[in-house]
């Protein structure tokens, strides 16, 4: 029970003092496992919605902030097909693209899942 005591202290030590000897590797390692985290919850793209989103880019001149929400919405098949869904059929009203840029959105994306269901 001592030596795990005197281990938690040690560690805290090394995560509290901000002497250079001790921050420059601390934060390297720590950058590191942060790299290795990042890369580890990367999500696969679905074939459909990656799809769906070059064709997007490519139809449509988007600004910065459609092009986040474009990332965040279209990052998987089925996340495309919930989008489709929602705005595409029940017409829903979306802030983002709206009149014939949704409308073009919608074309993109029902061609894409038509492709995904088609293979």
């Amino acid at each position: 029970m001592k030596k795990f005591l005197f281990l938690v202290i040690v560690v805290l030590a090394l995560f509290t003092i901000d002497h250079p000897m001790i921050k420059e590797p601390r934060e390297k390692l720590l950058g590191e496992g942060v790299g290795i985290l990042s890369s580890a919850s990367n999500i696969n793209r679905g074939p459909a919605a990656s799809m769906a989103k070059n064709r997007i880019k490519s139809t449509l001149s988007l600004s910065e902030s459609e092009l986040e929400y474009l990332e965040e919405t279209m990052q998987t098949d089925e996340q495309l097909q919930l989008f489709y869904t929602r705005y595409c059929r029940s017409k829903d009203l979306n802030l983002y693209f709206y009149e014939d840029r949704l409308n073009t959105v919608c074309k993109i994306a029902a061609e894409s899942l038509a492709e995904r269901r088609g293979k």
